[in-house]
C-alpha cells in the first residue's frame, strides 16, 4: 500500500481520498517537532510572507478528518526518524529505534493507516476452536458453554483439538461430540505434535467459518463475555477482538502473581511495538475474521514455531496486515479443575525472543 505525503496534497485531493471509499487509506504527515521547522527552512511560513504554499497537517488533524468520513485509524508508526541521511546505520538499528518510545514520537515523518468501517451481515458461519489437554474435570463447564452457544443466531462449527492428555479428556470430548452433533457441526481430533500453538493452529487450518473464535477449554473466561465478544466480532472483518482479563478485578487464585506481572509486562511491550493498545497479551480468547486467517496462511506465519502459545503471532500478524486490534473486557475466574499446561519461565523467554524478532524487523 502506497502512502501519500499530506504536505503535497491540495484541499480537494485530501478530501477526495476519503470520498473514494477505498478499503484502506495510508498517509504520511510531518512529526509535530519537525513540521514548523521544515516550512521555516523553505521560508514557507507566515513569518516570512502573507500566505503559505503547502498545507500544515498534523497527526491529530488527519485522524479527525478520517473520522468524519467514517474511517478509523489502525495505527501510526515512525516512517523516517530524521531528514538527515542514515544509509550508514544498519537497518535493524533503525527498525529498533523507530519503535522506541519518545524517539518515535519525535520522528521526522509518521505514517498512519485507516480502514473504512462498514458493518457486514452477522449471519455468517462461526468456527469455535477449543484446545483441550487434561481437561476431563471441566466437562460440566464445557456442556454449559455449548448450550449457551446455541443462543447465537449464527450457524456454529465446533472444533475440538485434544492435546494427548494423561486423563480421559479425549473420551469425554467424544461423548460431548456425540451429544451435540445434531446441533453443531463438530470436529474432534488429536493434535499431531505438542504445545498449545500447534493445537491451536491445527484447529485454525481446518476451520471453515467466516468468523473464527479461539476459546480456552478451562472456561476461566466467563463464557457469556466470550459469546458477546464473538457476536460483536461478526460485524466487521477488519478487526481482531483480544479479550482482556486484567481490566476488572479477577477472582482470587485466578492468576498467579508472577503470571500477572509477566502478562502486564508483555502487554505494555507489545503496545509499544505495534503502536496499538494491548491490555492483556496472553488471554486465550481471541476472535477474528477469515480475512486475517487467510493472510496468515499465505505468509506462512501459521507454521511458525517460535511462539509457544500463538497469541503473539496473531497479534503481530493483525498489526502487520492492518487489522484493528480491539480490547474486550471479560470476567476471569479461578480454575475449577486441572492445572495450567504452560511453563512460565521457559515460555516467557520464548516470548521475549518473538518480541525481539519483531522489534528488529522492517515492519
Amino acid at each position: 500500500m502506497n502512502s501519500l505525503d499530506t504536505w503535497k496534497l491540495s484541499n480537494e485531493e485530501l478530501h477526495q481520498l476519503f470520498k473514494d471509499n477505498s478499503e484502506f487509506v495510508s498517509l504520511k504527515v510531518r512529526g509535530n517537532s519537525w513540521e514548523p521547522l521544515t516550512r521555516w527552512l523553505k521560508l514557507d511560513s507566515r513569518i516570512f510572507k502573507e500566505t503559505t504554499n503547502n498545507p500544515r497537517i498534523t497527526l491529530s488533524d488527519i485522524e479527525s478528518l478520517a473520522e468524519i468520513y467514517n474511517y478509523r485509524s489502525i495505527r501510526w508508526k515512525a516512517k523516517k526518524l530524521t531528514p538527515l541521511p542514515t544509509k550508514l546505520i544498519p537497518r535493524f538499528v533503525k527498525n529498533t529505534l523507530r519503535k522506541v518510545p519518545i524517539i518515535k514520537q519525535i520522528a521526522f515523518e509518521l505514517e498512519i493507516i485507516f480502514y473504512k468501517y462498514q458493518e457486514i451481515s452477522n449471519e455468517n458461519l462461526i468456527s469455535v476452536v477449543i484446545c483441550a489437554k487434561n481437561e476431563e474435570g471441566n466437562r460440566k463447564l464445557l456442556i454449559e458453554a455449548l448450550n449457551k452457544f446455541k443462543k447465537l443466531p449464527n450457524k456454529i462449527e465446533i472444533i475440538f483439538v485434544e492435546g494427548n492428555s494423561h486423563d480421559k479428556t479425549f473420551e469425554m470430548l467424544e461423548k460431548v461430540t456425540k451429544d451435540f452433533s445434531s446441533i453443531f457441526k463438530i470436529n474432534l481430533f488429536k493434535q499431531s505434535s505438542k504445545g498449545l500453538r500447534n493445537a491451536m493452529f491445527e484447529g485454525l487450518k481446518i476451520s471453515s467459518g467466516d468468523t473464527i473464535a479461539i476459546v480456552n477449554s478451562d472456561f476461566t473466561v466467563d463464557i457469556n463475555d466470550s459469546i458477546n465478544a464473538i457476536s460483536e466480532a461478526t460485524k466487521n472483518e477488519n478487526i481482531l477482538i483480544n479479550c482482556s482479563r486484567t481490566t476488572f478485578p479477577m477472582e482470587k487464585d485466578a492468576m498467579r502473581w508472577s503470571n500477572y506481572i509477566g502478562n502486564r509486562f508483555f502487554a505494555i511491550f507489545l503496545s509499544i511495538l505495534i503502536n496499538q493498545p494491548i491490555s492483556d497479551s496472553l488471554c486465550g480468547t481471541k476472535i477474528f475474521s477469515r480475512k486475517l486467517l487467510n493472510l496468515m496462511k499465505q505468509n506462512g506465519s501459521l507454521e511458525s514455531k517460535s511462539d509457544p502459545f500463538g497469541d503473539f503471532t496473531i497479534i503481530f500478524e493483525a498489526a502487520n496486515n492492518n487489522i484493528k486490534i480491539l480490547n474486550y473486557p471479560v470476567r476471569y475466574y479461578a480454575r475449577q479443575a486441572g492445572v495450567p499446561n504452560i511453563s512460565r519461565w521457559i515460555d516467557g523467554l520464548k516470548l521475549l525472543r518473538v518480541c525481539w524478532e519483531y522489534m528488529i524487523s522492517d515492519i
